[in-house]
């Protein structure tokens, strides 16, 4: 995706990095989960009909579910504005599940979604964007193939499956966007969004996926990102952020 480029990026020496880093990865553990009929039901009212090809007791299916992504600061500065997830809500549907975000290696794909606060509620669709809370998870049920023909597959597979039971795996989250802004937090600890533009640019450098050390003035800098699509998740071996939620049951 294009960005759009400020004369002071070009002058910091970051104009190339914020063409390349078009894409984010959020972790949280990946945790075995077989959805009853029900489930299944209510995943459809949630999800829509696009949830409808997540069937139940697939002998060459195996059900997992995560948390895709949380509203609010990860541990690399990247903020998750409550606007731009709810707007994007419905994106990581029938995306591709990889292994160690090789997408020539698909190992599964996401199967539906829903939105639930952080006591694990769910958000109904219909609810005013004034009505939600100021912070909610995206939670997505996913498969992975566990029939393969190559006998190398079939055996890796089954020693992933063991090892996600053994809590060894996390998901990882992708995430394309197309722009950003600056979030801003003051000494004092109030929040502030900065738009960027021509007189704003300078800040990109400081902000830590640039290479700078998050702040400016003693103030904490994040990027925010605008128009973001989930695009999938990877099966990775280590966790990225320590917010992470994981739900064992999607219908709390």
């Amino acid at each position: 995706m294009k960005f759009k480029i400020f004369q002071k990026e070009i002058q910091d020496g970051v104009a190339e990095q914020v063409k390349a880093k078009s894409s984010v990865a959020y972790d949280s553990v990946a945790t075995p989960y077989k959805p009853s009929q029900e489930e299944a039901e209510q995943f459809k009212i949630l999800a829509g009909e696009s949830i409808a090809n997540s069937n139940t007791d697939q002998l060459d299916l195996y059900y997992l579910n995560s948390v895709l992504v949380s509203t609010g600061w990860n541990k690399n500065d990247d903020v998750f504005d409550l606007q731009e997830v709810w707007g994007a809500r419905k994106t990581p549907e029938d995306k591709q599940f990889n292994f160690m975000h090789d997408e020539s290696d698909i190992i599964g794909h996401i199967t539906g979604n829903k939105v639930v606060d952080e006591n694990g509620i769910d958000i109904p669709d219909s609810i005013s964007f004034d009505n939600l809370p100021e912070k909610f998870d995206i939670v997505t049920s996913a498969v992975l193939y566990n029939s393969w023909v190559d006998p190398e597959r079939k055996a890796r597979m089954s020693s992933i499956i063991e090892e996600i039971e053994s809590n060894e795996w996390f998901v990882s989250m992708e995430c394309l966007f197309r722009g950003f802004d600056y979030a801003v937090v003051n000494p004092a600890g109030d929040h502030k969004i900065i738009a960027r533009d021509e007189d704003s640019a300078f800040l990109t450098k400081h902000l830590r996926v640039y290479g700078g050390n998050g702040e400016y003035e003693g103030h904490k800098l994040g990027r925010l990102l605008r128009n973001i699509s989930f695009s999938g998740k990877g099966l990775v071996r280590n966790p990225a952020n320590p917010r992470s939620v994981i739900l064992n049951d999607l219908n709390k």
